[in-house]
């Protein structure tokens, strides 16, 4: 009976691999998905890329480095949102640059009309901690904007609370 379920749980994590895609991005995808973000005409396929990208930078920062001006100009000018979240949460993963990340994603904070890509810009930014503490106000106005949502609320009072705690 211990071999079936440890052998249905080997299959169920296999799927699961399989239906993510395969798990960890490898270096030598980075150009592939480089070129994916910035020409593909999808942009489902656009945000695919920069999710991708996210996660290798996250391993590596220097095998995504040519990737870090186009994931800026995609968070700031791309047309379909969710490539704008996926752009945002790829430069907090990636991490590096975090003064000129934490202005950009502070702007895009400010001024983009979606709310997710806000809300990403958000989450990004918590992920800088303190040194993200220049985007408090604009955290703070966008709270008082989504007053009655509790959710979204207690979301941006979760990242005003990692940008607000002392550093270790």
């Amino acid at each position: 009976m211990k071999y079936y379920y440890i052998g249905g749980t080997l299959c169920l994590l296999t799927l699961c691999v399989a239906l993510e895609g395969g798990g960890a991005v490898r270096k030598e995808d980075v150009p592939k998905y480089l070129k994916m973000l910035q020409t593909s005409q999808d942009g489902r396929e656009r945000a695919k890329a920069a999710e991708m990208l996210g996660k290798r930078g996250a391993i590596n920062i220097n095998d995504v480095k040519d990737a870090i001006e186009p994931l800026k100009t995609s968070v700031q000018k791309d047309t379909e949102a969710g490539v704008r979240k996926a752009a945002a949460t790829a430069l907090a993963a990636i991490g590096s640059e975090p003064a000129e990340t934490i202005t950009l994603l502070t702007e895009v904070l400010k001024k983009d009309k979606s709310l997710d890509v806000k809300l990403a810009a958000v989450d990004a930014l918590a992920s800088f901690g303190p040194n993200a503490k220049s985007a408090l106000p604009a955290i703070r106005e966008l709270a008082s904007k989504q007053k009655d949502n509790k959710k979204i609320v207690a979301r941006l009072k979760a990242a005003q609370k990692a940008i607000a705690s002392k550093k270790n």
